[in-house]
């Protein structure tokens, strides 16, 4: 029988102007992903009536063992069956951020997801904005 942890870290998630927060701060475990999908699901909820972006802040070294990084590439399926178009990504205090920066980027690739990486929150939430504005274009 596998042994359950607790969930690492600290997670916040909150939602403004059709962009999912997520900031993260943890060593990651499976439990943590679990933690991640009942904390955003009203969130998500919330969102899937339109085009809608995400910002993940990713503190640390923010690689996950393989269990986990199979529940993550369901819950990017997931997300984007509801309505993410997008992803950018902040990566702080990471003593390897070129491997964490190529852990996420698989991920996102292999889930066909847009994604890029920023050094700061105004250029992200720009990318995004134009993003969502773009697809609500082509929708309406």
């Amino acid at each position: 029988m596998a042994k359950v942890f607790r969930p690492h870290g600290s997670l916040d998630v909150y939602i403004e102007d059709n962009i999912l927060y997520v900031k993260a701060k943890y060593t990651p475990n499976s439990e943590m992903v679990g933690h991640f999908q009942e904390k955003s699901k009203e969130h998500i909820d919330a969102l899937s009536k339109a085009p809608w972006g995400s910002i993940a802040y990713l503190e640390g070294d923010s690689i996950f063992p393989l269990d986990a990084k199979e529940m993550i590439e369901v819950n990017i399926s997931d997300m984007t069956s509801m309505g993410l178009i997008a992803i950018a990504v902040i990566i702080r205090n990471s003593e390897s951020p070129n491997v964490v920066k190529h852990f996420w980027q698989s991920i996102y690739e292999k889930q066909k997801v847009p994604h890029q990486f920023f050094d700061d929150e105004t250029d992200a939430k720009s990318w995004l904005l134009n993003l969502i504005a773009l697809k609500k274009n082509q929708t309406n």
